[in-house]
């Protein structure tokens, strides 16, 4: 038990700032051409209340702002409105996102030419730089769009700590291949579904009473793998429990396409290559979460899969819990 105990407080301290961290919504920068060298502007950035993430633009030299800033504080984003046209003849800038080094959170910087062809790009700490050059830009907007979400969908998924620890989960209430299989596609398919009607705008929900019901869906199944009743409707049908608590992780991801739009141009395809992404991702999660298991057997093995199971449901259901009631306190 001691071996258990201590396991769980060193992970624990390991993705403390994970647990307690603030939200890793993106935030986006919409740039529409008005002309050959003028641009109008919408940044979004992500809030709470009236705080938000200390995130802002800043352009090359030749760049002029030519209105003032609008700014207002709408569902749970700060949103600044305002144009600015280039020197440049050609349309060309390059901008940097200031703050990104103090924050896990990306920017989706997305460009609409004269021709209503667009170019997108994710920026993170790591590039923070974004330089557009209207006359030499050959992707095409499909494969532009492609490369784009499908990024932003493997990133959401495996920086989405509550959504990795449920489909942990779900792996350790599968006793077979065959079942898990079934548990996963049943996730898949339910949040596929919500999400879909979310950002197509079928149906609206509120997401903070949806981010405190994913938090309790972990801490039901953490106390499911703890009890280990074989003979319970977890264990007999985890499909039932995955697409259930399925469809309100759809809501979840959606409230992620929220933040940083479709392109008016690309809704479906978009959307589509968003969620190809979030499956990407949570299929290298199960594989790396395979071979955790297998190198932790090779360190210790008198560490069988019941013990295991016990280390996953504590610690699992204490993060949970910590998520639970932050979350309410946020209603």
């Amino acid at each position: 038990m001691k071996f258990y105990i201590a396991t769980l407080l060193l992970i624990l301290s390991s993705f403390s700032k994970l647990i307690f961290a603030d939200d890793m919504r993106p935030a986006s920068l919409n740039i529409t051409a008005v002309d050959n060298n003028s641009y109008n502007l919408v940044w979004k950035v992500p809030a709470k209340g009236n705080k938000r993430f200390l995130l802002d633009v800043k352009f090359d030299e030749n760049v002029k702002k030519i209105s003032a800033k609008q700014s207002q504080f709408i569902n749970n984003a700060y949103v600044e409105t305002w144009q600015v046209a280039t020197k440049k003849e050609d349309g060309s800038f390059s901008l940097t996102i200031l703050g990104l080094e103090n924050t896990a959170t990306d920017v989706l910087v997305r460009v609409v030419k004269e021709d209503n062809t667009l170019v997108s790009a994710v920026l993170n700490t790591d590039t923070p730089n974004f330089s557009f050059q209207a006359s030499s830009q050959i992707r095409s907007q499909s494969r532009n769009t492609l490369t784009t979400y499908v990024f932003l969908g493997i990133e959401h998924i495996l920086i989405g700590f509550d959504h990795l620890l449920f489909v942990a989960c779900l792996v350790f209430i599968s006793n077979s291949r065959k079942k898990l299989l079934y548990t996963i596609t049943g996730f898949t398919v339910a949040h596929s579904i919500t999400l879909i009607m979310a950002t197509t705008g079928v149906t609206t929900v509120a997401i903070a009473p949806v981010e405190a019901i994913i938090a309790l869906s972990i801490v039901f199944l953490s106390v499911e793998i703890a009890k280990q009743n074989k003979n319970s409707l977890t264990f007999r049908y985890p499909v039932v429990v995955s697409s259930t608590f399925g469809l309100l992780h759809g809501f979840g991801f959606a409230s992620v396409l929220s933040d940083i739009g479709l392109p008016e141009t690309e809704k479906i395809s978009a959307l589509l290559y968003f969620n190809i992404g979030v499956e990407i991702g949570q299929l290298l999660f199960i594989f790396v979460l395979f071979w955790v298991y297998v190198l932790i057997r090779v360190v210790n093995s008198k560490l069988n899969v019941q013990n295991f199971y016990k280390l996953v449901s504590y610690f699992s259901g204490t993060v949970a819990m910590i998520w639970l009631i932050s979350r309410l306190q946020a209603f």
